[in-house]
């Protein structure tokens, strides 16, 4: 019983000293410190995933986008796009209700990320229509 009671006592000691002494600043009142503190900063560019093809299907949240060769290849698919999806060529794409796309439009996509729904949605993206 004793021993166990040590061992709690003696953890707690280390862990509130630790914690105590780590998180106390080396020159906590000094302003010398401040007026030879420089920053480094490094921002790493976001890595965007390109995804391009043709507006195949249009509501007030989403855009579908097929990857296809051509547009009246996509458009074939507009009802029956499920075989697309399953070769990763099928994208949903959020859109802003002010947003306005046609059918058959082809646009440039880039997004920060797909989740892993069939068919996938792009995470945060940025959408240019392309003329054909």
């Amino acid at each position: 019983m004793f021993t166990k009671k040590l061992v709690t006592v003696a953890t707690t000691v280390a862990l509130g000293c630790g914690l105590t002494v780590g998180i106390t600043p080396a020159f906590a009142d000094s302003n010398e410190a401040s007026a030879n503190y420089t920053t480094h900063t490094t921002i790493k560019k976001q890595e965007q995933i390109p995804f391009t093809g043709y507006v195949i299907s249009v509501d007030g949240n989403y855009l579908v986008v097929a990857n296809t060769t051509t547009k009246e290849e996509a458009l074939s698919y507009q009802d029956d796009w499920w075989k697309l999806a399953s070769q990763n060529k099928i994208l949903r794409v959020p859109i802003y209700a002010e947003d306005h796309y046609q059918l058959g439009e082809k646009v440039n996509l880039l997004s920060a990320g797909w989740t892993f729904s069939i068919p996938p949605i792009a995470v945060m993206p940025t959408i240019e229509k392309i003329a054909d």
